[in-house]
């Protein structure tokens, strides 16, 4: 027979672990809205707290501090709809890794990365001004930023997998130019400050990688 008490304790168990999970996400989602809205300097711990309506002490028992927050923030929107699993893990990438086309490809990642910038591009822009003034969120953003790069030799790997890119471009010169075209600086700068729509960027993205970089 199985142990009542045994079966009471995993129950236990793992509902505390999925209340840790929607008090974490109440947490991230609270500080997101309050970065964007208030900015760094402005966004507190307290703050946070009230908006999810949890104490200070949860807060930096989960997290410890508001730099590990907004790590966590924009680990969130980066991964999206599937925060189990690593970027390149999920279908986007895969299914650019799978496509046979190098036209294919690009028109895939055009898609896919339009649909990461829509989340992260706010975030990121609150984490480069703060790190104006910020030694540990300089570095943050500069590591964040050499992950866009290794996540987008990816990409530059799997369009040379099916054949020679313009010029004999190589995966480094390929990945320069999806790391400077992807950017979530000039998501915002031509969504937010020219006024073109997300599809319009996806569109532009497409057609100026197929220009830079297919033969």
């Amino acid at each position: 027979m199985t142990d009542p008490v045994k079966q009471k304790r995993k129950y236990n168990s793992s509902r505390r672990s999925e209340q840790a999970a929607d008090t974490r996400n109440l947490v991230i989602d609270a500080a997101r809205t309050l970065f964007i809205t208030s900015g760094w300097q402005a966004t507190t711990i307290a703050g946070i707290a009230k908006t999810a309506k949890v104490s200070p002490e949860t807060i930096y028992a989960t997290f410890r501090n508001k730099e590990a927050i907004l790590q966590a923030v924009i680990e969130k929107a980066v991964r999206g709809e599937q925060p189990d699993k690593a970027l390149l893990e999920q279908s986007g990438p895969l299914a650019i890794a799978g496509a046979s086309s190098q036209s294919v490809q690009i028109a895939l990642f055009a898609k896919d990365i339009c649909r990461v910038l829509i989340n992260v591009s706010e975030v990121m822009a609150v984490l480069r001004t703060a790190a104006e003034s910020d030694a540990g969120l300089s570095k943050l953003y500069s590591s964040l930023h050499e992950g866009r790069r290794r996540n987008l030799s990816f990409v530059a790997t799997a369009l040379i997998g099916n054949g020679p890119l313009r010029g004999d471009i190589d995966v480094s010169l390929a990945t320069d130019q999806l790391w400077r075209l992807a950017s979530p600086e000039l998501f915002l700068l031509m969504t937010k400050v020219e006024g073109i729509s997300n599809n319009a960027y996806a569109e532009w993205l497409r057609d100026m990688l197929q220009t830079q970089l297919l033969r």
